[in-house]
């Protein structure tokens, strides 16, 4: 982190790319403590923390969020589902698959959030960055047995206000139960 400090300017996103991941939800491997300490002395000596963190090794789409003790957010997203053919189970909660968000405990009692996961289809990430957020996008493909005409499905969608550190609310509204039949019907709601 030192050079990315000395030669990054602070108007600028870090994020740091990692091969295993330092949390991780999944029954088959762990978030990586080796990592952790390796990234968190990294942050300590060099000042600045990545605005978020990538990384792969599990074979699952999982977006954790750590809150810090300031009360910003570090996303932490785990890509491992780009086409590996055994994809790897979410942890259970009481023998059922977790449902997020839920917040738990890594192996050194510290807490994250899964926002989002997929672990039964292979999928990407996209990410578009602005001077201001980060729109992430995480898309799951057909299954071999699935047909292709099925497309791509968007199946988790977030900003991240990369300067203050934090998810930006969906701010969609609901719209009222008649609207969507009226449109579809060529009157107005």
């Amino acid at each position: 982190m030192e050079p990315v400090d000395r030669f990054s300017p602070s108007w600028l996103p870090v994020f740091l790319a990692l091969h295993h991941p330092i949390y991780s939800a999944d029954e088959f491997h762990s978030g990586s403590t080796r990592m952790k300490e390796l990234i968190e002395n990294a942050i300590e000596q060099s000042g600045r923390h990545p605005e978020m963190i990538l990384s792969g090794h599990v074979h699952d789409y999982q977006r954790l969020t750590k809150q810090q003790t300031d009360g910003t957010q570090v996303p932490y997203l785990v890509a491992g589902n780009g086409g590996y053919h055994n994809l790897h189970s979410i942890m259970e909660v009481d023998g059922e698959k977790m449902i997020a968000p839920v917040v738990f405990d890594d192996k050194e009692n510290d807490p994250v959030t899964p926002e989002r996961y997929c672990d039964d289809h292979w999928g990407f990430v996209r990410l578009e960055v602005t001077d201001q957020l980060v729109t992430g996008r995480f898309y799951q493909v057909p299954r071999p047995r699935e047909p292709f005409s099925k497309g791509n499905q968007l199946l988790d969608y977030f900003e991240f206000d990369w300067k203050q550190r934090k998810y930006v609310p969906n701010t969609l509204a609901a719209r009222p139960a008649g609207d969507r039949e009226a449109r579809l019907a060529g009157r107005r709601p």
